[in-house]
């Protein structure tokens, strides 16, 4: 069960509102105790002040009537006063003004002391003092003072009423109001929702505006935007990746409808099917490889390639790849050099790197060049540098070599995916590789950590 709306802005208002009437019902409840301590303070001022008038008059009294005399003196114009006086033998010896409240004190007030006590009299609230006295003529009497607090309690109550009805209409306006200032702070996520339903895939270089973003919601605002162009990277590379994946597929596939139609176009010997068929099986174990290639980079882009962790010597490793790759170096100097060093790594994904690399850089060199292999320790890591003489890469195409169906050449040999693989598999192992080109050598170089 929800017991919250679903709106952030209305649960916005709800708390503002909430925190609104704790704050008011806090105040209201201090300024409450304070109202009835004043009043307190006031009728205990007042109470004291008219105890000491009674025993003044009480002590300079030369009898009951003169005490009688001088208090109703004293004590005209006092209205909501009540004052007993009452003699240890004598018994009542004056009542203020002559009505039941009064006549009802003594009893009431027996345990009242110099302290301010309510009383009820007479069906009235009171509060009371009390204290003795002796009289001028000898007799030691007990006075009792108090006042009708009625209009106290009715201002207290009227004022507390007010107050709370204070405290629901400031909450419903806290409500409204905040209504507002939340929508008001609301508006650039709005907006933030209505730029981001207006990207598409046709519309992945839109970004978010950053101007006038509230701090809050920059960060968002900036990790929208790198997830945007995150996407367009990625769509952009499968859409390349689509085009160049249909161009290098409608070739071969070009090739074995062509062979299919000439070969069916009319009756051939069995030596020619059995050419024909052989030629066809080449362009399928060349698609075959280059499914193969195109599987592998796409999980290599997911992070899906994890490679074994197993002790590799690399310079091992580089001889027995260029005694493989010798029978393609006729004419050719293929040398290996450097220190046996072993990387942590999978065996078959790092002969296939770096055989990538060796055989690409034999293919390229000329009649009488020279390919060399060096393993070396630098700054804790492996390298490899594989080098060869030719001709260098020109410098705009150095940026791109290590792409897919990249071939410098035209019509060159390979489906051109070899070094995009070593690339994956080299990242894979938490290495860099990197290619240098120039007049003297091409220079393809292989990081990989040794821990």
């Amino acid at each position: 069960m929800k017991l919250l709306p679903a709106s952030l802005t209305l649960r916005l208002s709800l708390a503002f509102a909430g925190l609104a009437v704790a704050v008011f019902s806090a105040l209201g409840v201090y300024l409450g105790r304070a109202a009835d301590e004043h009043m307190l303070e006031l009728d205990r001022h007042e109470l004291l002040g008219k105890l000491e008038l009674a025993r003044h008059a009480a002590a300079g009294a030369a009898s009951a009537e003169a005490l009688r005399a001088g208090l109703v003196e004293s004590l005209v114009g006092h209205h909501g006063l009540w004052v007993a006086i009452d003699g240890g033998t004598s018994g009542p010896l004056f009542r203020w003004p002559d009505e039941a409240p009064a006549g009802a004190l003594p009893g009431v007030a027996a345990e009242v002391g110099e302290a301010p006590a309510a009383v009820v009299a007479a069906g009235r609230t009171l509060r009371a003092v009390a204290g003795s006295v002796d009289t001028g003529w000898g007799e030691t009497a007990r006075v009792v003072v108090a006042r009708d607090i009625a209009h106290h309690t009715r201002f207290l109550d009227d004022m507390r009423r007010d107050f709370w009805l204070a405290v629901l209409a400031a909450a419903f306006l806290t409500v409204g109001v905040g209504v507002l200032i939340a929508r008001k702070g609301m508006a650039p996520v709005r907006s933030m929702a209505q730029a981001a339903g207006r990207i598409s895939a046709g519309s992945l270089g839109e970004r978010l505006p950053t101007r006038g973003v509230p701090t809050e919601l920059r960060e968002l605002v900036a990790a929208f935007n790198a997830m945007l162009a995150r996407l367009e990277e990625s769509f952009i590379r499968l859409s390349d990746f689509s085009a160049d994946l249909a161009h290098e597929l409608r070739t071969p596939l070009h090739s074995l409808r062509m062979q299919t139609e000439v070969s069916l176009s009319r009756v051939r010997t069995a030596d020619e099917y059995r050419d024909l068929l052989a030629s066809s099986l080449e362009e399928y174990d060349s698609l075959a490889r280059m499914i193969g290639d195109m599987l592998f980079l796409a999980k290599a882009d997911h992070g899906l390639v994890i490679p074994q962790r197993e002790p590799v010597p690399l310079l091992t490793l580089a001889r027995q790849l260029a005694e493989y790759y010798g029978i393609l170096a006729e004419g050719r100097s293929v040398s290996v050099e450097g220190v046996d060093i072993p990387v942590p790594g999978d065996r078959g994904m790092l002969q296939r790197a770096l055989g990538n690399l060796l055989a690409n850089a034999i293919r390229h060199v000329p009649e009488g060049g020279w390919v060399r292999v060096v393993v070396a320790e630098d700054c804790g890591a492996a390298r490899v540098t594989v080098a060869n003489s030719g001709q260098p890469i020109p410098a705009g195409d150095l940026p791109r070599i290590f792409e897919r169906f990249v071939r410098l050449q035209e019509g060159g040999e390979g489906s051109g995916l070899g070094l995009a693989i070593t690339r994956s598999i080299v990242h894979a192992h938490g290495g860099s590789v990197e290619v240098h080109s120039d007049t003297e050598a091409t220079r393809f170089v292989v990081g990989l950590p040794r821990s």
